[in-house]
């Protein structure tokens, strides 16, 4: 495996990627961290239905 130059990749990277970088790392410390649970599976889909008042 191949260690991976973060500028040579922030090159092939339209910018607001580059940009949302610094958040990504920050949240993936904190839940590291504090142990934050991640949730599992996608969640529950709740039917929106129109309703007469």
């Amino acid at each position: 495996m191949k260690q991976l130059d973060l500028f040579e990749w922030a090159d092939t990277k339209p910018t607001n990627v580059v940009t949302l970088m610094p958040a990504l790392v920050h949240k993936a410390a904190m839940e590291a961290i504090y142990n934050i649970p991640r949730p599992k599976g996608g969640g529950d889909l709740i039917q929106m239905k129109r309703s007469v008042a």
